[in-house]
């Protein structure tokens, strides 16, 4: 900050002295995206800014930490990814700006300064046909008697699939079995567009089976930090409400019987809410590679197809929002936008 007068108290004070104060006033923010801030601050802004003082960053400087971190910022000296890189300046730009609010810098040498392009993906998603076809298969793996000793928790292993009969596309034919929870749960998450750690914080009593159309109460979410389970608000802050279709009533109905309104709809086996990481591996993965969908299918991708299906099925961008509880209708525009481009028509038409 050339030429104005610095107290020698505030040109002492580096920048890991101005994140520690940042990191003090993310208390408002999810346990989860405050794990990932002090995560991304810790690996890729203190090791090279900590010990810089504040007034001292100059924005030339930032941009060629940028420009390393896209070129050789990850594990190994491999490339950081752009969503990363993006994110890790984010981050850094809000420290400086809390500099600049205590009078340690006058402008933010963060700003202005050139980011990797983000890749355009669209979001990978199961039809309508592969979701019950991953619902019937984890009805019928949760159906068999356990082998000893087989390993269930990462694939159906070879010896279930050899024993099914296959189409002419040599595509397994998954046996009918009974409802399942774990099938229940994959039904309902490819219905609703729930997060998993919005499934997981679902209880008894946010489960309207008696209204038209049956719905339920979205308030809380589990999110797992560092191995703990962590019950709080879901992703945006905000409670809603989210329909769901009518065949499923019944079976929620079972789901529902026995258990006290406060009890968790879905708990894992040893109690207490289900864990995204030890349901997809035991239960959604294994279901999904008997079904013969594609082998890079991920629990998130059914709120991916929830989306994707209500869009086909003429709902707005504004409606779709308002049911995956995205902050803003302009998020779900921008991520869904590859949504039916064989339905475009001609203006005018």
């Amino acid at each position: 900050m050339k030429g104005t007068y610095l107290s020698p108290e505030k040109r002492a004070t580096t920048v890991s002295d101005i994140a520690q104060a940042w990191t003090a006033g993310l208390s408002a923010r999810t346990a989860s995206t405050q794990a990932t801030y002090r995560t991304l601050v810790d690996s890729y802004v203190l090791p090279v800014w900590g010990d810089t003082p504040v007034s001292e960053v100059q924005h030339s400087d930032v941009v060629r930490w940028v420009a390393d971190l896209s070129a050789s910022g990850g594990k190994n000296g491999k490339a950081l990814s752009a969503a990363t890189v993006r994110q890790t300046h984010k981050l850094f730009g809000q420290i400086l700006i809390l500099a600049m609010r205590n009078g340690h810098i006058n402008g933010n040498p963060a700003d202005h300064v050139p980011l990797p392009r983000l890749p355009r993906k669209a979001p990978k998603f199961l039809t309508v046909v592969e979701v019950e076809r991953v619902a019937a298969a984890a009805d019928y793996l949760a159906s068999q008697p356990k082998r000893s000793g087989a390993r269930t928790d990462l694939h159906a292993d070879d010896s279930t699939r050899s024993e099914l009969d296959r189409d002419d596309d040599g595509t397994p034919i998954i046996p009918d079995a009974p409802v399942s929870e774990n099938g229940l749960i994959v039904r309902l998450l490819a219905a609703t567009g729930l997060r998993f750690g919005e499934l997981a914080g679902l209880r008894v009593e946010c489960i309207d089976l008696e209204s038209t159309p049956a719905r339920l109460h979205v308030v809380e979410a589990v999110v797992e930090v560092e191995g703990k389970l962590i019950i709080g608000e879901p992703k945006t802050h905000q409670a809603r409400w989210v329909p769901f279709r009518s065949s499923l009533v019944p079976l929620l109905r079972a789901q529902m019987d026995a258990k006290a309104p406060t009890d968790h709809l879905f708990a894992a086996s040893s109690g207490g809410p289900l864990r995204l990481r030890n349901w997809s591996r035991r239960s959604f993965t294994p279901a999904a590679t008997l079904a013969g969908v594609s082998e890079d299918a991920t629990v998130h991708w059914l709120r991916h197809s929830a989306a994707t299906h209500a869009l086909e099925s003429g709902k707005n961008h504004v409606e779709v929002q308002q049911i995956l509880g995205h902050a803003a209708p302009s998020i779900t525009l921008d991520v869904y936008s590859h949504v039916n481009p064989a339905k475009l028509t001609a203006i005018g038409e």
